[in-house]
């Protein structure tokens, strides 16, 4: 607890968390947006395209998706912890932030376990089976719920 307020006490912290910059939460906040559009966005095409959507779109193309997604991976991985440091000790003792974490990285192993099930080691021979159809169903679902938590963070600690 005492590396929480530390972290949340810092200068940076503070200035990000009290700076009416347009450079400091604003900014962070719009690149944590970006990331999660990026990523989930480009995990939603993917899925809805295995489950049947969009059928004519050639699922050798959607492999590139993948590179989008690691994309704003990163933008949301750096773009949380700074977030995060701004107001650690509400966060870091939140079940309601572990439980958004968790469910983030559920995805990206969905993520993971689609990439291997649906286009092995090549990428260039597609396959979608059953599997696949049931992590596309489970991947849309845990994002779901991983944005709905973040979203109820903004209420639930809303002064």
């Amino acid at each position: 607890m005492e590396f929480l307020s530390t972290l949340e006490s810092s200068g940076f912290s503070t200035w990000l968390r009290e700076s009416n910059s347009i450079w400091g939460y604003p900014i962070v906040l719009t690149l944590h947006t970006v990331g999660l559009a990026l990523l989930v966005g480009a995990n939603t095409v993917l899925d809805l395209r295995l489950l049947g959507f969009a059928a004519r779109l050639p699922l050798e193309e959607l492999s590139r998706a993948f590179r989008i997604m690691w994309i704003g991976f990163w933008i949301n991985a750096v773009s949380g912890a700074v977030l995060f440091a701004a107001d650690a000790t509400t966060r870091g003792t939140s079940r309601l932030f572990i439980g958004k974490l968790f469910l983030v990285m559920f995805g990206v192993g969905v993520i993971l376990a689609i990439r291997k099930q649906v286009f092995g080691e090549t990428l260039d021979r597609p396959r979608v089976g059953a599997t696949a159809k049931a992590l596309a169903v489970t991947s849309l679902a845990v994002w779901v719920a991983a944005i709905t938590a973040g979203r109820l963070m903004a209420y639930v600690y809303a002064s």
